[in-house]
């Protein structure tokens, strides 16, 4: 029997968008998950920790040589990055579990920084972390040359699936090249996090530790690679001079431009350097809206799904007998959506996920 057409146009089209939204506060919650395991540095002891690791592989024209070089199948996590976060073993020591607070801290900080709601379809963000162990890359001259290689690397793979034209590779299907592409930003700065500081973050009034009272006490390198053809205009730290901490580095330098700035300066140094680039290539965008409205985009997939979910939650609600003529909107709420509204707030999932801080 069809049962939803008895209940009012207004009543359905209620559901329609609570169940869409629904949709987007599962997809957030997950992920904001495997954001938690990305940003927590390798442990034996958690192994759904899923940060990258810099490795190295034997160089065949070099004997004794290697070649810095990154998990193939974990490429994708460079695409529509700004930069590179190189989390040193010196870090990772001192760090312990923290790794997901240092991320909440960066998060907040990125999306102030840019203005606009986080746009997780595209897995666009501030950085990807690298974990980087002294035998590999012991000082920032080290793990500028190690990026190169990466990035030569994730270059590589960017241009074999344009050639492909998405089409599946070695049967997995990959992020589309029209949409998730390397940026020129993130070959030309890199990020290196070398010290932690622990804080002893008290509740605030809102019963919540706040992931700014740890963000605000860190601090970063930012490096320039010399890689910045790409780029609208070259990078300048001259606007940061006057935050510059103490570099705290024995290692040469030599002509490398590097400069130790708090967390939270670099974070919305970095973010401006990107909207600096979109201004000047709008065309380049991905989420623009002469690009974001194409069948195959990312936003116009998730749409779809969310609609899709919709339907199938009042279609196997009404099959369960859950919905029957007249049924009130509270009770049609109660039998379709996993989050219920009046119990899980929309505003504690804006910006999401990370808005206030942990228990």
């Amino acid at each position: 029997m069809d049962v939803l057409p008895l209940l009012s146009p207004e009543v359905i089209a209620e559901l329609r968008e609570e169940l869409r939204r629904d949709w987007f506060i599962t997809e957030n919650d997950e992920y904001r998950l495997e954001l938690e395991y990305i940003w927590s540095p390798p442990n034996s002891l958690h192994p759904k920790h899923k940060m990258l690791e810099l490795d190295s592989i034997q160089n065949p024209q070099k004997r004794g040589h290697k070649i810095p070089y990154i998990d193939t199948w974990k490429e994708y996590l460079f695409y529509n990055k700004a930069t590179v976060f190189y989390w040193t073993q010196s870090a990772t020591n001192m760090v312990g579990h923290s790794g997901p607070v240092i991320l909440g801290g960066i998060w907040n900080a990125w999306f102030d920084a840019l203005g606009r709601e986080p746009q997780i379809q595209l897995d666009e963000f501030f950085a990807v972390p690298v974990s980087v162990k002294e035998e590999y890359a012991k000082t920032v001259p080290g793990i500028l040359r190690a990026h190169e290689h990466i990035c030569a690397q994730v270059r590589k793979t960017v241009e074999e699936n344009n050639r492909a034209n998405g089409l599946i590779k070695l049967c997995k299907p990959w992020p589309d090249p029209r949409y998730f592409k390397l940026y020129s930003i993130c070959e030309a700065l890199v990020v290196v996090f070398d010290e932690y500081k622990s804080v002893a973050a008290e509740k605030h009034a809102d019963g919540f530790r706040h992931y700014e009272d740890v963000a605000q006490n860190q601090s970063i390198i930012l490096a320039r690679t010399g890689h910045e053809n790409g780029l609208s205009a070259p990078i300048s730290f001259e606007s940061l001079k006057d935050k510059a901490l103490p570099l705290a580095r024995s290692e040469n330098m030599g002509t490398i431009d590097v400069i130790r700035i708090p967390l939270q300066v670099g974070v919305h140094f970095v973010a401006n350097l990107l909207l600096r680039e979109e201004a000047a290539f709008p065309e380049s965008v991905v989420a623009g809206p002469h690009i974001s409205r194409e069948a195959e985009h990312p936003f116009m997939k998730w749409e779809k799904a969310a609609q899709d979910y919709g339907e199938e939650r009042l279609a196997h609600a009404q099959a369960q007998g859950k919905i029957e003529p007249f049924t009130t909107v509270a009770a049609v709420k109660k039998a379709v959506l996993h989050h219920r509204v009046d119990i899980y707030p929309l505003e504690n999932y804006a910006p999401y996920p990370f808005k206030l801080g942990w228990i």
